[in-house]
């Protein structure tokens, strides 16, 4: 049988689809154009959010919100400059040095403040040396850079390296300061009741039983050393400084990912990890995607004062069950400020004077031997003992190696590696081989 091909050739005696045709005669619209107003508004907002760094812009605004409510002052700082700018900027300066005797990071951080306002001014027009220029009659360029702030500034470099300025470099927290705090925090209050309190709250008891309640003080007391040894447990561990730790927040915790290999963890990510914006700015490899991310396991081995699964996920629990009633939002932080009524504050991050005198009252009262330890504890002391810890005084075998400190502590891989070798060793050596009481009797 001859299977009896089908004409394909189309129709020419049909009419088309009256909505095809007006389909093939649409012609595509013409794509709007943005008016240079809205470009420049566009490159403003562009320019504010990522030409420097959040924490760096508001640095910088306080320092001129403080020079322009200065009595002497109030009026003399526009942001737009004029002629008397410069000599107005070096007298501010020269008060602050020479009057009040800020130090010198103070001043550099004053200069870098103005320097930014006024390049932010007028577009390209108050950047580069300030001067007259002739042909448009007008001031030109930055006043900040101008010969009579710079002879300020060097001027105060030099009182200051003259007169010796007190070294501020934190000593280290060592892991038995840790423990000897822990044991006097203990002393101070019963730790074990709050276990016994979160404990009965989980269990859904909406009124704990007679007795098992705590006062207003007591309560108080107790949030206070708990925050303190989750915060050094965090910073020891995790070789923070005090600015990102104190800026960690609820939502920068994974809880979601709780066993692997049948062994429990949490994940912490530090977004305010020093150094971030600097390696966003050359580009995210693949090595970059763990960056500043944490995983913390269990460590009964390193003892309750330094084991931050069991510090952090208390304190959470603790805030979450007695003070808020409820899971922490995303955006609380972690460590939040306590108001003089003993009321957490969520959305308020601790402050530096507030860590600071945990630990001059906790060093003290745990009778930490030698004033030169208790003065040289900052801050800054849980990420100088952590990676002090990690690669020289944990049990052998369990030390770290050079790459592996320079990761877990952010540095650059660009680091010279003698460089990290005097962050890690010479202040060490400098505080324990000090013999200047050598010809004491």
């Amino acid at each position: 049988m001859v299977r009896q091909k089908t004409s394909t050739t189309k129709r020419t005696g049909v009419p088309r689809s009256p909505d095809k045709s007006r389909r093939r005669a649409r012609v595509p619209s013409v794509k709007e154009h943005p008016s240079l107003h809205t470009v420049h508004q566009i490159k403003e907002v562009g320019k504010q959010t990522h030409l420097w760094a959040a924490k760096t812009r508001e640095t910088y605004s306080r320092h001129v919100r403080q020079a322009r409510s200065d009595l002497g002052f109030k009026s003399a700082f526009e942001r737009v400059p004029n002629q008397c700018l410069d000599k107005a900027l070096a007298l501010y300066l020269s008060w602050r040095g020479f009057q009040e005797n800020c130090s010198q990071s103070t001043i550099d951080g004053i200069r870098a403040a103005f320097k930014m306002l006024w390049d932010e001014a007028d577009g390209t027009m108050f950047h580069g040396d300030w001067h007259y220029n002739d042909a448009r009659h007008r001031w030109e360029g930055n006043p900040v850079c101008s010969a009579e702030v710079d002879d300020v500034v060097v001027s105060i470099r030099h009182k200051v390296s003259s007169e010796g300025a007190e070294r501020t470099h934190s000593g280290a927290m060592k892991k038995e300061y840790m423990d000897k705090i822990l044991t006097w925090s203990e002393s101070q209050c019963l730790l074990d009741f709050p276990s016994e309190y979160i404990r009965l709250a989980m269990m859904g008891f909406q009124a704990l039983p007679p007795g098992e309640s705590l006062s207003k003080n007591a309560k108080l007391v107790v949030t206070r050393h708990l925050q303190h040894l989750a915060c050094g447990a965090t910073a020891f561990t995790l070789w923070t400084r005090n600015y990102e730790l104190v800026k960690l927040k609820r939502g920068d915790i994974n809880l979601d990912k709780t066993v692997i290999d049948s062994v429990s963890y949490f994940e912490i990510h530090l977004k305010n990890r020093k150094g971030w914006q600097r390696k966003l700015d050359k580009g995210m490899r693949e090595s970059d995607l763990r960056s500043n991310h944490y995983r913390i396991y269990p460590r009964p081995d390193m003892g309750r004062a330094c084991d931050v699964f069991l510090r952090l996920l208390f304190w959470m629990k603790w805030v979450e069950y007695v003070h808020l009633g409820w899971p922490m939002a995303k955006d609380d932080f972690l460590f939040p400020a306590i108001g003089a009524n003993g009321v957490l504050q969520p959305g308020e991050p601790l402050s530096h004077n507030t860590v600071q005198k945990w630990i001059d009252k906790a060093v003290a009262g745990a009778g930490i031997p030698g004033t030169k330890i208790m003065k040289c504890l900052q801050c800054h002391c849980y990420r100088r003992g952590g990676v002090q810890y990690r690669f020289m005084f944990a049990p052998v075998g369990q030390r770290w190696t050079l790459a592996r400190v320079q990761w877990w502590g952010g540095w650059a891989e660009g680091e010279h590696r003698d460089t990290l070798m005097h962050y890690l060793l010479d202040e060490l050596h400098c505080y324990e081989n000090d013999h200047s009481d050598a010809l004491a009797p």
